[in-house]
């Protein structure tokens, strides 16, 4: 077999934001990773976690192996040929080869979703002797998302079924995926990297992780529209959708270390973005997180808060429905 390494530009971490390469390795974050000390709300286990990032290439290969620097017990990884799920792999700490065997003949596209809760750290890619290999032009319309762990979701049972993953697979979009566990807080500099970013879709599913007070009732609003209006700077009429927070019972009526409830943010982002809309702004939208995850799920937030891995499917479904069928182009 012949071995391809990052240095040969034959294939790609899709939704990743940049690589950090090693002697022996390459790992994708989904932040800057040379610019790190820019992103203090975020370890680095969080921003290398690989949410919704794809190992994608093309190759007419029937064997193909991955050579891994280092493993997490029960990594998994999800292969996808042409758009159709293959396998599942679930790997222990010695799995430092990983092999997709006997593989349909002829010129493909491979797409390997990566773990959500792992960082990935890639030595080298062997296919067969003599095949074909590349990186795969992209053609999808490209969906950013921000949000916090309800987004990170390591609670789905596999990397392709936390919830934007499924609706990036139903509604053929190439996703960046921007859910931090605990970090989602409106920080300019997410603004910034969305603002840079190409997207024809963005979400920004705000609130929760700011109920306990890392934001106050005097902060919330106008970090919340700066955000937005630093995006809006290169994005200016891409449909951006501001969605408030899911269901929580014990936070609802409550007022946090923020000062403010659950409800008591959606008003406000509901304000927002109709303060949007006056301004100017007509291809901003807002969605109540009730809708998307309300009380009727609630069998499905065990720790009420969390969507478990039964919760994702219902949260894409109710995602699809309520924001993206308000897009035009989908």
């Amino acid at each position: 077999m012949k071995a391809y390494t990052y240095q040969d530009n034959v294939f790609s971490f899709e939704g990743s934001v940049s690589i950090e390469q090693k002697k022996e390795w390459v790992a994708p974050w989904r932040i800057d990773y040379e610019q790190f000390d820019f992103y203090p709300f975020l370890t680095d286990e969080r921003a290398k976690q690989c949410s919704g990032i794809r190992l994608s290439f093309t190759t007419d290969a029937k064997n193909i192996i991955l050579k891994l620097a280092e493993v997490e017990e029960g990594m998994m990884l999800d292969l996808f040929v042409n758009d159709v799920l293959t396998q599942e792999l679930t790997l222990d700490k010695s799995s430092h080869q990983v092999f997709f065997k006997q593989l349909s003949p002829g010129l493909k596209r491979i797409e390997i979703w990566l773990d959500q809760r792992f960082p990935f750290k890639l030595k080298q890619i062997f296919v067969d002797e003599g095949a074909r290999i590349c990186k795969t032009k992209v053609n999808k319309k490209r969906w950013i998302h921000y949000g916090s762990s309800i987004s990170h979701s390591v609670q789905a049972r596999r990397p392709s079924k936390i919830w934007t993953s499924l609706i990036a697979q139903k509604l053929n979009l190439h996703l960046t995926n921007f859910g931090f566990g605990g970090g989602c807080m409106c920080e300019p500099m997410i603004g910034r990297m969305i603002r840079d970013l190409p997207a024809d879709y963005i979400t920004l599913k705000l609130g929760i992780n700011l109920y306990a007070g890392s934001l106050t009732q005097r902060t919330f609003s106008p970090n919340v529209i700066g955000l937005i209006q630093i995006i809006r700077e290169k994005h200016p009429d891409t449909p951006l959708a501001i969605i408030s927070p899911i269901y929580s019972p014990p936070r609802e009526k409550v007022k946090g270390g923020s000062g403010l409830s659950l409800e008591d943010m959606r008003n406000i982002l509901s304000d927002i973005v109709a303060s949007c809309k006056k301004y100017g702004d007509n291809n901003i939208y807002y969605v109540d997180g009730l809708k998307v995850f309300g009380p009727e799920e609630i069998k499905y937030l065990p720790d009420e808060v969390h969507p478990d891995a039964e919760g994702q499917f219902i949260l894409a479904d109710h995602f699809i429905k309520e924001v993206f069928w308000r897009f035009p182009g989908i």
